[in-house]
């Protein structure tokens, strides 16, 4: 079995590569990008935060300049206030400096952590897996992987569900405040009605 064989991160960049890494065990990213996508998932899943538009994540020079865009846009579009506008110019132009010194993908394939529950197997300077460790485990992967869909498409239906309440609530909350308002309103041309001297 040759390297061409063994599961590849999914993760596409900004400029439509595909990651480098090899996959983890049974999951469609690598170690650095499955950790990502579950910090943008809790970040996605709390109701609290008050997001205005999502950055990508920023691991190249086209990602940098994409969340660069996207910040113009907003601050062009008013929907971003210069202060906040200015403090991400600032650490976008942090990011762009750091990406000189950053490297995301590594030289060897095989340094790449797949499995944390075998890192206390590896040996000083070692690889972390051998091609071998792929082999025979086809069926069993498919498996898993139709597993793993079928818990991400239910996190992305309860994602929806969530929203979906969320806009219930906003909507209720603004017919409630409609209603009480008109309410106000009624009282005070009845109590002004009932002011107002007869036949005047």
């Amino acid at each position: 079995m040759g390297l061409e064989d063994v599961p590849r991160c999914q993760h596409v960049k900004m400029n439509g590569t595909q990651c480098g890494s090899p996959a983890l065990r049974r999951r469609r990213h690598c170690f650095f990008h499955e950790r990502i996508r579950r910090e943008q998932a809790k970040i996605t899943a709390d109701v609290s935060a008050q997001r205005l538009f999502d950055l990508p994540l920023l691991e190249d020079a086209n990602s940098v300049q994409v969340a660069l865009m996207k910040v113009i846009q907003m601050l062009g579009a008013g929907r971003l206030d210069h202060k906040t506008a200015g403090l991400m110019l600032y650490a976008l132009q942090t990011a762009s400096v750091n990406l000189r010194h950053a490297t995301f993908e590594v030289n060897e394939a095989t340094d790449v952590v797949i499995d944390r529950d075998d890192v206390h197997r590896t040996s000083l300077g070692g690889p972390q897996w051998f091609e071998e460790d792929f082999e025979g485990n086809a069926e069993a992967d498919e498996e898993e992987e139709i597993e793993e869909e079928k818990e991400e498409e239910a996190e992305e239906e309860k994602e929806e569900e969530i929203e979906a309440a969320k806009e219930k609530m906003s909507e209720a909350t603004l017919n409630q405040v409609r209603k009480n308002v008109r309410t106000v309103a009624r009282n005070w041309l009845l109590e002004v009605a009932g002011e107002k001297p007869a036949g005047g």
